[in-house]
Protein backbone atom coordinates (compact mmCIF):
# COMPACT_ATOMS: atom_id res chain seq x y z
CA UNK A 1 0.00 0.00 0.00
CA UNK A 2 2.62 2.45 1.47
CA UNK A 3 4.67 1.43 -2.38
CA UNK A 4 1.50 2.40 -4.16
CA UNK A 5 1.37 5.93 -2.55
CA UNK A 6 4.82 6.78 -3.29
CA UNK A 7 4.07 5.42 -7.33
CA UNK A 8 1.26 7.75 -7.34
CA UNK A 9 3.43 10.49 -5.26
CA UNK A 10 6.23 10.00 -7.88
CA UNK A 11 4.06 10.49 -10.83
CA UNK A 12 2.07 13.70 -10.12
CA UNK A 13 5.46 15.32 -8.80
CA UNK A 14 6.31 14.37 -12.45
CA UNK A 15 3.73 15.70 -14.36
CA UNK A 16 4.37 18.92 -12.91
CA UNK A 17 7.94 18.92 -14.10
CA UNK A 18 6.58 18.37 -17.23
CA UNK A 19 4.30 21.51 -17.16
CA UNK A 20 6.49 23.72 -15.93
CA UNK A 21 8.86 22.51 -19.39
CA UNK A 22 5.97 23.08 -21.56
CA UNK A 23 5.89 26.09 -20.26
CA UNK A 24 9.18 27.23 -20.77
CA UNK A 25 8.95 25.98 -24.12
CA UNK A 26 6.19 27.99 -24.95
CA UNK A 27 7.00 31.03 -23.59
CA UNK A 28 10.69 30.99 -25.80
CA UNK A 29 8.73 29.49 -29.07
CA UNK A 30 7.09 32.83 -30.09
CA UNK A 31 5.69 34.60 -26.91
CA UNK A 32 6.79 38.24 -27.01
CA UNK A 33 6.17 41.18 -25.08
CA UNK A 34 3.44 42.25 -27.62
CA UNK A 35 2.19 39.30 -27.16
CA UNK A 36 1.35 39.35 -23.57
CA UNK A 37 0.25 43.12 -23.80
CA UNK A 38 -2.35 41.63 -26.52
CA UNK A 39 -3.25 38.50 -24.49
CA UNK A 40 -3.84 40.68 -21.30
CA UNK A 41 -6.35 43.41 -23.64
CA UNK A 42 -8.16 40.07 -24.83
CA UNK A 43 -9.35 38.75 -21.71
CA UNK A 44 -10.09 41.83 -19.88
CA UNK A 45 -11.94 42.98 -22.88
CA UNK A 46 -13.94 39.72 -22.97
CA UNK A 47 -14.86 40.21 -19.03
CA UNK A 48 -15.43 44.49 -19.46
CA UNK A 49 -18.00 42.82 -22.62
CA UNK A 50 -20.34 41.65 -19.78
CA UNK A 51 -19.83 43.91 -16.90
CA UNK A 52 -20.48 47.06 -19.10
CA UNK A 53 -24.03 45.99 -19.42
CA UNK A 54 -24.28 46.13 -16.09
CA UNK A 55 -24.66 50.25 -14.37
CA UNK A 56 -24.20 48.87 -11.25
CA UNK A 57 -20.66 47.92 -12.39
CA UNK A 58 -19.10 50.74 -14.37
CA UNK A 59 -16.08 51.01 -11.19
CA UNK A 60 -15.19 47.68 -12.12
CA UNK A 61 -15.96 48.68 -15.65
CA UNK A 62 -13.66 51.70 -15.94
CA UNK A 63 -10.97 49.92 -13.77
CA UNK A 64 -10.92 47.37 -16.82
CA UNK A 65 -10.79 49.70 -19.57
CA UNK A 66 -7.96 51.57 -17.15
CA UNK A 67 -6.25 47.96 -17.83
CA UNK A 68 -6.58 47.46 -21.01
CA UNK A 69 -5.30 50.98 -21.64
CA UNK A 70 -1.99 50.66 -19.83
CA UNK A 71 -1.86 47.45 -21.87
CA UNK A 72 -2.45 49.17 -25.14
CA UNK A 73 0.00 52.00 -24.52
CA UNK A 74 2.63 49.57 -23.81
CA UNK A 75 2.35 47.53 -26.86
CA UNK A 76 2.56 51.01 -28.74
CA UNK A 77 6.47 49.94 -27.67
CA UNK A 78 6.61 47.01 -29.33
CA UNK A 79 6.14 45.55 -33.29
CA UNK A 80 4.02 42.97 -34.29
CA UNK A 81 6.66 39.89 -35.07
CA UNK A 82 4.77 39.06 -38.40
CA UNK A 83 6.81 42.29 -39.96
CA UNK A 84 9.78 40.25 -40.23
CA UNK A 85 7.83 38.08 -42.90
CA UNK A 86 6.71 41.21 -45.08
CA UNK A 87 9.22 42.05 -47.85
CA UNK A 88 11.97 44.28 -46.63
CA UNK A 89 10.37 47.36 -48.25
CA UNK A 90 7.41 46.97 -46.55
CA UNK A 91 8.39 46.70 -43.22
CA UNK A 92 7.98 50.38 -42.29
CA UNK A 93 5.25 50.70 -43.85
CA UNK A 94 4.10 47.78 -41.64
CA UNK A 95 5.09 49.12 -38.30
CA UNK A 96 3.32 52.29 -39.09
CA UNK A 97 0.38 51.41 -40.08
CA UNK A 98 0.46 48.90 -36.78
CA UNK A 99 1.22 51.81 -34.58
CA UNK A 100 -1.83 54.00 -35.79
CA UNK A 101 -4.47 51.04 -35.59
CA UNK A 102 -3.17 51.29 -32.18
CA UNK A 103 -3.28 54.40 -31.01
CA UNK A 104 -7.24 54.67 -32.36
CA UNK A 105 -7.97 51.66 -30.20
CA UNK A 106 -5.79 53.91 -27.36
CA UNK A 107 -8.08 56.95 -28.10
CA UNK A 108 -11.40 54.05 -27.63
CA UNK A 109 -10.13 53.00 -24.84
CA UNK A 110 -9.95 56.71 -23.17
CA UNK A 111 -13.09 57.41 -24.41
CA UNK A 112 -14.67 54.06 -23.29
CA UNK A 113 -12.77 54.86 -19.72
CA UNK A 114 -14.54 58.62 -20.10
CA UNK A 115 -17.76 57.13 -20.64
CA UNK A 116 -17.75 54.40 -17.74
CA UNK A 117 -16.65 57.10 -15.64
CA UNK A 118 -19.66 59.14 -16.44
CA UNK A 119 -21.77 56.53 -15.71
CA UNK A 120 -22.54 56.87 -19.79
CA UNK A 121 -23.41 53.34 -20.32
CA UNK A 122 -25.35 53.99 -23.81
CA UNK A 123 -22.17 55.50 -24.91
CA UNK A 124 -20.03 52.90 -23.73
CA UNK A 125 -21.45 50.24 -25.26
CA UNK A 126 -21.58 52.19 -28.37
CA UNK A 127 -17.24 52.50 -28.10
CA UNK A 128 -17.47 48.58 -27.40
CA UNK A 129 -18.91 47.83 -30.33
CA UNK A 130 -16.50 50.09 -32.03
CA UNK A 131 -13.52 48.99 -30.13
CA UNK A 132 -14.81 45.18 -31.41
CA UNK A 133 -15.01 46.37 -35.21
CA UNK A 134 -11.46 48.07 -34.91
CA UNK A 135 -9.70 45.08 -33.33
CA UNK A 136 -11.18 42.84 -35.99
CA UNK A 137 -10.11 44.63 -38.64
CA UNK A 138 -6.60 44.94 -37.08
CA UNK A 139 -6.00 41.89 -36.60
CA UNK A 140 -6.77 40.85 -40.00
CA UNK A 141 -4.18 43.37 -41.42
CA UNK A 142 -1.89 42.77 -38.16
CA UNK A 143 -1.73 40.18 -36.82
CA UNK A 144 0.23 36.84 -38.60
CA UNK A 145 -3.06 33.88 -39.17
CA UNK A 146 -3.09 30.98 -37.21
CA UNK A 147 -1.20 27.92 -38.49
CA UNK A 148 -3.94 25.09 -38.37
Amino acid sequence: MKFRSLLTLAILLSSFVGLNTVTAAHHEEGHTELGEQMEVIGKTFRSLRRAVRDPAKNAESAAMAGKMLKAAKASLDHEPAWKAEQPAGEQADFVAGYKKEMKVFVQLLTDLKAALEADDNDKANEIIESLRDQQRSSHKAYKKPDED
